[in-house]
């Protein structure tokens, strides 16, 4: 069996690993394959006869594949191999843009499978569909596709990002769910069942179920694309609204006409397990998901409204993985300060923020980075957002009268070593984790306060006294979240004078200073961001500092004196971050506001 004829017939969905697939009785490498791939990228100059020499080297060495040695050396990408691949099979590598795709062939293929093999039909010529594949050697893809449609499938090899725009384009969440509105009006048409124009609360109508389960499945797959973090589904007149939260930002995606609204809460109800006969009471549920080839779970809450019921469906995906601390975005020093602090043996560490501003998210970075297996770690959170492997996670159930303070009591009958609060609500939390602190127990907790000063009056203000938290508390970090300019669009620009003079930069007619900022595409849905990234405050509770938590200073006197022994404000921090070019001034004014400067 040639080296070629088992690639499509296993389907490979990787193009590395096509160049380091083992033939059956022959050489543990394919000699063949490896020569062309060397004879393509000599050819089209993506690398040096050097380079070739060191990858050899390295392959002799560790045995791995050529094409994943030059790829995890930056020497080529993954592009570059496709077309590699593509020219040996005679296959036409192509530059796709979301013009050339014409719909009408589009959506032959449903975008449940466009999406699954990343492969989207591009034009008809005669019997034959030519379709635009990332793998096009996945001959499973080519087969169901033949069968879905009936034409010859054509493979064209197209880069990723060039795919993902033409999907983005022609399978939005907008087009793929202004289709199923369109078919549950043709439905209710073709069985006689107009609609008043003035509708007030019907029950879903039975010939329109198909539609409204496609509806409500491609909303959720939609915000599972777009990496929402909610979807929210509010009626308004004259119809309901779907807006996805995005970045932290909320986005209006489409419109629900009044007649669909009913059973489009219906279904969402019946997936979430609630009782869809009740509206005039809150309702919470949460719904089992498998999107490609991940699992979600969207805690579902319901709302009763003036206009109707609000649902509100936060997605979590339960397969994520929980972020490094060189990830989350400290800047500067600050990693060291932090790692100096939750590296105690014990003490208390207490994250604050408002709610959204990744402080659970924080939280699990440290777990994680301390869960060497030598303690016992627990927590108490409300709701466990995403499971640790190793740590005991505990859910907060009113139902079962497991609050914070009765879980953490119980918690320090465990013999722990560390323990994280999700959050101090009230005193008697409040001084459960303090008294475990100073009992020789690591605490983390979060709170809801402006700045990390804050946090010290906050404790004060619910009951704790001053010279315990002066002895328990071992720092505190404020942090906010800031979205990033998106990569596929940045461009950089001369800043004005105002924006120097707000970044403190030095001015003057010679000064001369580019920041970045995002024009807006596809990728990022015409925003000019993509992802967000931390901006933190980090207050070391010194002898100082803590003269002055004793003392029962107000949290302006905390933080001055904090300043004065080097802390960095979150604003400085900020600041920083549009000079690196990786958010911009109105981001952080946003998100932090001038009061933190």
């Amino acid at each position: 069996m040639t080296l070629s004829f088992r690639a499509r017939k296993l389907g490979c969905a990787s193009v590395p690993e096509y160049y380091s697939m083992e033939q059956e009785n022959v050489a543990p490498k394919s000699a063949r394959g490896q020569e062309f791939l060397v004879e393509f990228l000599l050819r089209e100059g993506l690398i040096s006869q050097e380079d070739l020499r060191n990858a050899l080297e390295q392959q002799r060495l560790s045995g791995a594949s050529l094409a994943r040695i030059l790829t995890d050396h930056g020497r080529v990408s993954e592009d570059d191999l496709k077309r590699a691949v593509a020219a040996e099979h005679g296959i036409p590598f192509i530059s796709l843009t979301p013009e050339q795709v014409d719909p009408t062939a589009a959506h032959l293929v449903p975008d449940s499978l466009v999406r699954q093999y990343r492969a989207i039909p591009v034009r008809i010529e005669g019997d034959r569909l030519m379709v635009a594949m990332e793998t096009p050697l996945n001959l499973a893809a080519r087969d169901e596709i033949t069968l879905l449609t009936g034409y010859t499938v054509v493979p064209l090899a197209a880069s990723s990002k060039d795919l993902a725009q033409a999907i983005l384009k022609h399978f939005s969440i907008q087009e793929v769910t202004k289709q199923e509105i369109v078919d549950i009006r043709l439905r209710e048409i073709k069985e006689g069942r107009a609609r008043p124009k003035t509708v007030v609360r019907e029950r879903p109508q039975e010939g329109s179920e198909g539609a409204v389960i496609r509806l409500v499945d491609s909303i959720i797959h939609g915000a599972v694309a777009a990496a929402a973090s909610d979807i929210h589904l509010e009626p308004q007149e004259p119809e309901m609204r779907v807006r996805y939260r995005v970045d932290g930002m909320l986005n209006d995606i489409m419109t629900i006409p009044r007649h669909v609204e009913p059973a489009l809460v219906s279904r969402v109800k019946i997936l979430a397990n609630l009782d869809i006969s009740e509206r005039r009471r809150p309702q919470d549920g949460h719904i089992a998901v498998h999107l490609d080839g991940r699992d979600f779970d969207l805690r579902v809450s319901t709302l009763p409204t003036v206009a109707g019921e609000k649902v509100v469906l936060r997605v979590l995906d339960k397969g994520s993985t929980v972020v490094d601390l060189q990830r989350l975005g400290l800047a500067g020093d600050d990693l060291q300060r932090f790692q100096s602090l939750f590296r105690r043996p014990y003490g208390m560490l207490l994250i604050t923020g408002p709610t959204g501003s990744g402080k659970s998210t924080t939280l699990y970075a440290v777990l994680r980075t301390l869960n060497s297996g030598t303690n016992n770690i627990i927590t108490i959170e409300d709701p466990v957002e995403y499971r640790l492997a190793g740590i005991n996670q505990i859910q907060v159930s009113l139902a079962d009268s497991m609050t914070f303070a009765t879980g953490l009591r119980t918690i320090l009958r465990q013999d722990p070593n560390i323990i994280m609060v999700g959050e101090i609500r009230d005193l008697e939390t409040a001084e459960l984790a303090v008294h475990a602190s100073l009992t020789g127990h690591l605490v983390f907790s979060t709170l809801h306060t402006n700045d990390a000063a804050g946090a010290v009056t906050r404790l004060i203000d619910l009951g704790v006294e001053p010279f315990l938290i002066a002895s328990c508390v071992l720092g505190t970090v404020a942090q906010r979240l800031v979205r990033s300019i998106c990569l596929d669009c940045k461009e950089t620009y001369a800043a004005t004078a105002a924006e120097i003079a707000e970044i403190g930069a030095p001015a003057g007619p010679a000064a001369t200073l580019r920041l970045a900022r995002g024009r807006g595409c596809p990728f990022c849905y015409q925003t000019g961001y993509r992802g967000r990234s931390g901006v933190f405050e980090i207050l070391h509770v010194s002898e100082r500092v803590r003269a002055r938590i004793a003392e029962k200073q107000s949290s302006g006197e905390i933080r001055k004196t904090a300043v004065e022994e080097g802390m960095k404000t979150i604003w400085e921090r900020g600041m920083e971050k549009v000079l690196a070019g990786t958010t911009t001034i109105s981001e952080v004014r946003r998100v932090i506001g001038h009061q933190e400067s």
